[in-house]
């Protein structure tokens, strides 16, 4: 039974690959028109035309054709897209609809084709816009941070702005153009080069458009790197202040403040200096206020750390000053110079000392007979005049 069966598979096979030798003969005698089609990029020529005017232009849709033609069966494998081309004219454009007419060429194998190619695509849409050129300048954005005691100096990008190319529409998207510089560890200065990114008005990266052309897609950079460091600040205050006032000094509310440059320029800078008209006490009975610009103080070369306000508020202190009486005896503990045999009766036997100073220190000031001395040591018999010396 099984050997009937594999005999009847037998046959079955012997006369499938008859029937094909049979058909293949047909064809390679008959050799059949068929019809068959390949896609093919269209091409756009004289786009000069537009762009003599100072515009550009974009195919809106799709950008290839179907070519439908004939051929006979045993050419068709050696078809190719490649044989054919379609192109557009821009010289054609209608500008009411801005439509163009798609035509095609056979390139290769002509002789092989049966019919004339037909392109699927009749004609594509052009949407044309105004060319515009337009100028960023550059911005250095630093990412990162150096290390303690160091500041991020002067940074320069070479070139310092970059031309684009491209529709009014995609130019338009773009707000700014920057590189970005990583200082992480950095504590020389250093240079590079850094590819240029394109911002929205958001601060936001894009991405060009391949319709935009930039001039330059990288730029150079020098970075310079400062040190920091912490100084005092001192007041030269001019002036005299009014009658029966004094100047007590300056009560500010920072004592120091930092401040960044080149290390050798640093390296003699401890104090800041505060003069001139700022500080100035002429005739004040009453505290003087004044708002102080730190930075027109500063060296060359030295500026104020990021942190710092430049804008200090200082209180220049101008008290009144009192007076007070002090009645001091005068007895034999006073008198210097005391000769042997004489008897000094001193009249009256207490001066009064009239002293002019701050409340605070008159408060705190005791006067008695130990602190004057009267010189009796040319003195006569008789009554003499005395000077009491404090």
């Amino acid at each position: 039974m099984k050997e009937k069966q594999n005999k009847r598979w037998g046959l079955k096979l012997v006369s499938l690959l008859a029937a094909f030798l049979v058909w293949l003969a047909v064809v390679n005698v008959a050799d059949p028109v068929m019809s068959a089609s390949v896609d093919v990029p269209i091409e756009i020529v004289n786009g000069q035309v537009l762009e003599e005017k100072g515009m550009t232009y974009e195919i809106i849709g799709k950008k290839t054709t179907t070519i439908s033609y004939e051929v006979n069966t045993t050419n068709a494998y050696r078809i190719r897209s490649t044989d054919f081309r379609a192109y557009a004219d821009l010289t054609e454009l209608w500008s009411v609809t801005g439509s163009v007419p798609v035509k095609i060429e056979v390139l290769n194998n002509s002789d092989l084709i049966r019919s004339a190619p037909v392109s699927k695509t009749s004609t594509i849409k052009i949407e044309t816009e105004m060319l515009q050129t337009k100028r960023f300048n550059l911005n250095t954005v630093v990412t990162g941070n150096v290390e303690d005691g160091y500041k991020v100096g002067e940074i320069k990008a070479m070139p310092d702005h970059v031309y684009v190319e491209g529709p009014e529409s995609l130019i338009g998207q773009i707000s700014s153009a920057g590189v970005e510089i990583r200082v992480d560890g950095v504590t020389a200065d250093t240079s590079g080069t850094a590819k240029i990114f394109y911002y929205d008005a958001n601060g936001n990266k894009i991405a060009l458009n391949e319709r935009l052309s930039p001039k330059y897609e990288n730029a150079d950079y020098s970075l310079q790197i400062l040190n920091v460091k912490t100084i005092g600040l001192d007041y030269e205050v001019t002036g005299e202040v009014a009658d029966r006032r004094r100047f007590t000094g300056v009560e500010s509310e920072r004592k120091t403040i930092e401040v960044v440059g080149m290390k050798s320029v640093l390296a003699s800078l401890n104090t800041l200096v505060i003069s001139g008209d700022a500080v100035n006490v002429e005739g004040a009975e009453q505290n003087v206020e004044a708002v102080i610009d730190l930075a027109k103080y500063l060296p060359e070369g030295v500026t104020l750390a990021e942190d710092e306000d430049p804008m200090l508020n200082v209180i220049l202190m101008v008290e009144r000053l009192d007076d007070k009486v002090y009645t001091i005896e005068v007895n034999e503990d006073c008198l210097v110079g005391q000769l042997e045999g004489y008897v000094y009766t001193p009249e009256p036997n207490y001066i009064n000392v009239r002293v002019r100073a701050l409340e605070e220190e008159l408060n705190a000031l005791q006067l008695g007979t130990s602190d004057i001395e009267i010189d009796v040591s040319e003195m006569k018999e008789g009554i003499n005049g005395a000077t009491v010396r404090l």
